[in-house]
């Protein structure tokens, strides 16, 4: 007996689940990110340097503090700071981008979970022509959307969460896409407690050039989305 495929169960989820997933997802999203806002011991430990430096057990807080805060888009440049200023430039990118990267990826399947089923019955064509996009290029679209200095996280995990799109691509144009930014953070951080210069202005100037970079392959990306469609007007019989 053949096995559906994904579009098939998704169709067949009950009418209730579909209804009451989305709500307890944006339900705990709502609540999470307000209860981070106001734990104590939280904003004390990304603000604690000998803390998070205390050997394997620091970094691990910090991992875990870290990706919680990512996870219910609270702004990555915090952390990123804290990063910076616990660890250095290359220890803490290397400690605010996995923290970064686990936090989209749990919002990814929490999205998957909750949201798929629920777009794809109530949004009918117009998340489908989304979809096609998102599932055909998922790595170009999530890079750029990643790159422009615009926009949310969360509701970019979200996204990509609901769409079809494999999750190695989304893993992956993640980590790119967010080095600038996670740089940028870092870079303030430590450039307080070393006091220097150089880093603050540096990292205005990544922020600039990722910013730069992003636009010019939305652009691409749409150009590349309409070329078929030209190519079809052209190849029709007059």
């Amino acid at each position: 007996m053949e096995q559906p495929d994904r579009a098939t169960r998704l169709s067949d989820t009950s009418p209730v689940t579909r209804f009451l997933r989305p709500l307890l997802m944006l339900g705990l999203l709502v609540a999470g990110a307000l209860l981070m806002r106001n734990i104590p011991a939280l904003h004390h430990m990304l603000d604690s340097t000998v803390l998070l430096r205390d050997g394997v057990k620091g970094r691990m807080m910090f991992l875990a503090g870290a990706s919680l805060w990512c996870a219910f888009g609270l702004p990555r440049q915090v952390a990123g700071f804290a990063a910076g200023l616990a660890y250095g430039v290359g220890e803490g990118t290397l400690m605010i981008t996995l923290a970064s990267t686990l936090g989209c990826v749990a919002g990814f399947f929490w999205a998957r979970w909750g949201g798929q089923a629920w777009a794809r019955a109530r949004l009918g064509t117009r998340f489908a022509r989304l979809d096609a996009m998102l599932s055909q290029q998922p790595f170009i679209s999530i890079l750029t959307l990643r790159l422009l200095p615009v926009g949310s996280a969360l509701l970019l995990n979200l996204l990509g969460g609901v769409s079809g799109m494999k999750v190695l691509p989304f893993i992956a144009a993640t980590v790119l896409g967010g080095l600038p930014q996670n740089l940028v953070a870092v870079l303030l951080g430590s450039g307080i407690r070393v006091d220097a210069t150089w880093q603050a202005v540096l990292g205005g100037g990544l922020f600039i050039v990722s910013a730069l970079f992003g636009m010019w392959l939305w652009r691409k990306a749409r150009i590349t989305a309409l070329m078929p469609e030209s190519q079809e007007k052209s190849e029709r019989p007059v």
